[in-house]
């Protein structure tokens, strides 16, 4: 399978995913950052190895969310964050007050 193709048949299973683990609230944030950030890496400008690193983190994603109960989140270790670039960083950033502030309704 190509990568436009598995990209695009990973991204339908993280939307199922999201329709049938989260609550609604979770759902919209999370079908947001996810369609946010495929389309970000279908540009021809990313790298190649950086499309693989993409899919694989994904992939990995939909595998602990496939297998918890319910979905919680999980904390990124220090090799992850330390990974992240600035913009990475601000959007996590963002993304963790979201959640966080959705959680307190």
């Amino acid at each position: 399978m190509s990568l436009v193709g598995e990209s695009k048949s990973l991204f339908r299973t993280i939307m199922r995913l999201h329709r049938v683990k989260l609550d609604p609230a979770m759902r919209s944030l999370g079908d947001t950052y996810a369609r946010k950030e495929f389309r970000l890496h279908a540009k021809p400008q990313v790298q190649e190895a950086h499309k693989q690193m993409f899919l694989k983190e994904w992939r990995a994603y939909v595998d602990m969310v496939s297998s918890q109960a319910t979905v919680t989140g999980q904390e990124l270790s220090e090799e992850q964050k330390s990974k992240l670039n600035d913009q990475q960083k601000v959007q996590l950033d963002s993304l963790e007050k979201s959640a966080k502030a959705l959680g307190q309704q």
